[in-house]
């Protein structure tokens, strides 16, 4: 299985990223002196019997005592294991966990009943610590998803010792309470699948379109019929992709729950979920049900928290890669989801309908930073992160040096991002597919290059962002220096075209490539360009791999200042054969069976071409299609 590096944190893994932190010692109390010292949060205090928690892999047993805010026990010293939790966030000091009691229980009377697994987010990459409780509350107002995790702000001790504030939350998994599907792992299609698309890891992992999708449900103990399982659900989701590609409305409601995919749309682009198509987006279906969208989570790097990728921490513009499919990092339901009217039609709609439970959002932040004030202040005593850089978040977020001034800035932050998708969605922008970025400009979503990441790797120079290009210093290093453009997707059988100008002395030379951003960085295609050329480079190429995490690579040799702009990289389309649905270049009764099968639904068929058989240039197929499919068939026959 291939691991694949997301374009968006290519530069924030290395360990010059993150800051050390300080090792700070703290005397452990009992959990009597604990309540003694409560502020205004309720207070989970865990004691791990002299084991430390030191592993995600593993739970070590270990006792809770839970008080809710007015110091009153609610879970009294009560058996439970626990474990670490996350992927980049483990790499800090203030760690999260995720802990399971024996039976089921319903802390603080958080959920919506009992369940085994909760977590506790420690947040330490949003020092505003509110994100995520933001985008599940979010999540609650957006009903046409069936859960959201519930969660409160709770201040933790482990061993006696203050951790700070975390989110207590609920865990994602199957339950009544929570992901409501049928539970029967030893059956197939009368079986209720949770699905997550990650890039990470993965137990029982498939791949659609690049994408990989892991089963987080229970399958079967049954080997045989657990292969079954996993192929029944990528194959229900790969037909529902198709239906969505499909343009054709009817078609993509046989698969999909479309009110639930509508709000998941509006809730990620209110938040600017920069991984979305990354990691921890869920997908559920249940036996005899269809694909729904639900629930959000993992909103710590939303909401204007991430400076890496072109736009995102704006308040204006929409995700590039909830627009373009292009790039690794892109949600691919989104992407093909907004390429049809019908779908921006219904969001159009829907926001009208619940845009005045929306806006309450900053409302909801301010509140509950003011609530508790005092307590989220206390964390930062622990945590010495106010004012100073902690990962990726813009310059501005950074030098905030109270709690407050944070909640504020997400407060505004909300204000001003719902402010501007309430004017764009009414727009005629929007109701024509033109998809506008932070600056008002169209985005292009065909150009790989515009939605991926920029950065230079072992040399300096200057980013544009917005030509898409770069400016550098040329040089007779054997290796001096890289600069990229990342997280790019080839299609095996694609043609691609790459052009862009620049300018550069007649002591400098332009090496480029376009290679994997993995593995062994094996060089698709390569080629050079020097002064004596011309100024304006256009070549085309055509891909013999599918490769979901490519990068182009740029390389300034000899002397002077180079600079490259308006890079470019599109697929060409082929030229359309009328009616040659199945591509084999001939148009034929083959196509017209086909498309006769593919409208009556018939398993395992596939339009490799769907738009060959639009005869009535309407962007959908109908029955219509098919009878003048059928008519022009006869003409030619007559014809030839």
């Amino acid at each position: 299985m291939k691991r694949f590096l997301s374009a968006a944190t290519a530069l924030t893994l290395t360990a010059c990223m993150i800051p050390a932190l300080p090792q700070i010692t703290a005397n452990a109390v009992t959990n009597e002196e604990i309540v003694a010292d409560q502020l205004s949060m309720p207070i989970v205090a865990i004691d791990t019997l002299g084991n430390g928690v030191n592993s995600k892999d593993s739970y070590t047993d270990a006792k809770v005592t839970i008080y809710d805010e007015n110091g009153n026990i609610d879970t009294d010293n009560s058996d439970i294991s626990i474990r670490l939790r996350g992927n980049i966030t483990l790499r800090v000091d203030k760690k999260s966990y995720k802990f399971k009691f024996p039976k089921k229980a319903n802390p603080l009377e958080l959920g919506d009943g009992a369940a085994k697994s909760w977590n506790l987010v420690a947040n330490y990459f949003d020092t505003s610590l509110m994100r995520n409780m933001a985008a599940y509350h979010l999540g609650d107002i957006l009903n046409g998803m069936p859960y959201s995790a519930n969660s409160c702000s709770v201040e933790v001790y482990v061993d006696g010792k203050y951790q700070g504030v975390y989110l207590l939350t609920e865990a994602v998994n199957v339950s009544k309470s929570r992901i409501n599907i049928t539970e029967n792992p030893d059956l197939v299609e009368d079986n209720g699948y949770l699905v997550e698309m990650s890039f990470y890891d993965c137990d029982n992992p498939f791949f659609i379109e690049h994408q990989q999708y892991d089963v987080k449900s229970d399958l079967s103990e049954d080997e045989s019929i657990s292969k079954q399982q996993v192929e029944y659900i990528s194959g229900y989701m790969d037909d529902a992709l198709k239906a969505l590609k499909s343009n054709d409305k009817e078609q993509a409601a046989q698969y999909i729950d479309i009110p639930s995919l509508v709000d998941n749309y509006i809730a990620n682009e209110i938040c600017k979920n920069v991984d979305s198509g990354w990691d921890s987006y869920y997908i559920s279906k249940d036996a005899g049900g269809k694909l729904t969208f639900n629930p959000m989570w993992d909103y710590d790097l939303a909401l204007g928290n991430f400076i890496d990728v072109k736009g995102y921490s704006s308040a204006a513009g929409l995700g590039v890669y909830n627009v373009s499919n292009c790039n690794a990092n892109s949600n691919q339901w989104m992407c093909y989801a907004i390429q049809n009217y019908w779908f921006r039609e219904a969001v159009t709609v829907r926001w009208k309908e619940v845009y005045e439970d929306v806006k309450t959002l900053p409302e909801f932040v301010t509140s509950e930073a003011e609530k508790n004030a005092a307590s989220y202040e206390r964390n930062f005593t622990r945590w010495n992160s106010l004012g100073k850089k902690v990962f990726s978040e813009p310059d501005e977020i950074a030098e905030l040096s109270t709690h407050k001034a944070h909640a504020e800035y997400l407060a505004n932050w909300l204000d001003e991002r719902i402010t501007w998708l309430n004017i764009y969605f009414a727009s005629d922008d929007w109701n024509g597919g033109t998809y506008l970025d932070e600056n008002e400009k169209s985005i292009d979503p065909d150009n790989a290059v515009a939605v991926s990441t920029l950065m230079f790797w072992g040399g300096t120079g200057e980013i544009d962002v917005d030509s898409p290009g770069f400016t550098a210093e040329a040089s007779n290093a054997a290796w001096g220096g890289q600069a990229l453009s990342t997280g790019i997707m080839l299609f095996k059988g694609q043609k691609y075209k790459l052009s862009f100008d620049y300018t550069a002395p007649d002591t400098a030379s332009i090496d480029y490539r376009i290679q994997a951003n993995h593995d062994n960085y094996k060089v698709y295609m390569s080629g050079t360009v020097t002064p004596d050329s011309t100024k304006h480079l256009e070549t085309e190429f055509t891909a013999d791999i599918d490769d979901a995490n490519c990068a182009l690579v740029m390389e300034f040799k000899g002397s002077g200042t180079v600079k490259v702009e308006h890079l470019s990289l599109v697929a060409i389309d082929s030229e359309t054969l009328m009616g040659d649905v199945n591509m084999d270049g001939e148009f034929d009764v083959s196509d017209l069976v086909l498309l006769q099968k593919w409208l009556l639904a018939v398993t395992d068929t596939e339009l490799k071409d769907w738009k060959a058989a639009d005869f009535c240039e309407d962007n959908r197929l109908d029955v219509f299609d098919l009878c003048l499919m059928r008519k022009q068939l006869i003409a030619k026959t007559q014809t030839s």
